[in-house]
């Protein structure tokens, strides 16, 4: 698990699981070997905006960049997530954005995207669910919590953002 997250839950009082599995390197992989449906499994897709937009970006935040988590059967929609972050363009992130902005490799980034000072927009097929399963920053593991703790924590921008 990433420490960072494991002290941000643990510092929160945040109740939580991990859940061990075989080395995954997307959402969907991960929803097949602990044999549960994609659409309760998270996917977490980093998005680049131009221009930043500066009304959802904290001070000393990496502007041009955001969160997008979504059910990993669907596939991230720009056009809806361009009107949720009130930008004229987004894109999907490079791999190289991925090591530079959030310091990870690609299939490790974890939803909480405000110990990456980034804006997370959340699907609203998720949003509606008790539980919260996502990579815990590991190939190997999964982290599991109630919804309604990673919006007190997060607290991202709802909408629909799935196609």
């Amino acid at each position: 698990m990433d420490k960072k997250l494991e002290k941000f839950l643990s510092e929160n009082k945040i109740k939580f699981e991990i859940h061990e599995h075989k080395k995954v390197f997307t959402a969907h992989d991960e929803a097949q070997t602990q044999h549960i449906k994609t659409k309760e499994i998270a996917k977490v897709v980093l998005v680049k905006t131009t221009p930043p937009t500066p009304s959802l970006i904290k001070e000393g935040a990496k502007g041009a960049f955001a969160l997008v988590v979504v059910p990993a059967q669907k596939y991230v929609d720009f056009a809806k997530v361009k009107k949720g972050l009130k930008a004229k363009k987004v894109s999907m992130a490079k791999e190289s954005d991925i090591t530079k902005v959030l310091k990870t490799k690609v299939g490790l980034i974890h939803p909480f995207g405000n110990l990456y000072e980034l804006p997370v927009l959340l699907d609203n097929s998720l949003a509606k669910q008790k539980k919260l399963m996502a990579s815990a920053g590991s190939y190997t593991e999964s982290i599991e919590l109630k919804v309604s703790d990673f919006t007190k924590m997060v607290q991202p921008i709802k909408g629909s953002f799935a196609k």
